[in-house]
C-alpha cells in the first residue's frame, strides 16, 4: 500500500498547536478532527506541548483492498 500524500493542515490558535494529518484524500471536517481526536486519545489524552507540531498518518481514503 503507498504511503499517504496529501495534507490536511489544521492549526489549533487556542492551544498554539499545528496538526498535518497525512491522508490518501483531502477530507472533510469531522474525519480530520476524527484522525485528531484519535491521535490524542492514543497520546493517553494529554494535548502535545505548545508550540508543537504533530504529524499524523491516516489510512483514511484508501482504497479497500
Amino acid at each position: 500500500m503507498k504511503s499517504p500524500t496529501t495534507k490536511n493542515v489544521f492549526v489549533d490558535e487556542l492551544h498554539e498547536l499545528t496538526y498535518t494529518v497525512m491522508a490518501h484524500r483531502l477530507l472533510t471536517d469531522g474525519e480530520l478532527f476524527r484522525a485528531i481526536r484519535v491521535e490524542i486519545l492514543r497520546r493517553g489524552g494529554k494535548l502535545p506541548a505548545k508550540g508543537e507540531s504533530v504529524v499524523i498518518q491516516t489510512r483514511i481514503g484508501a482504497e479497500a483492498a
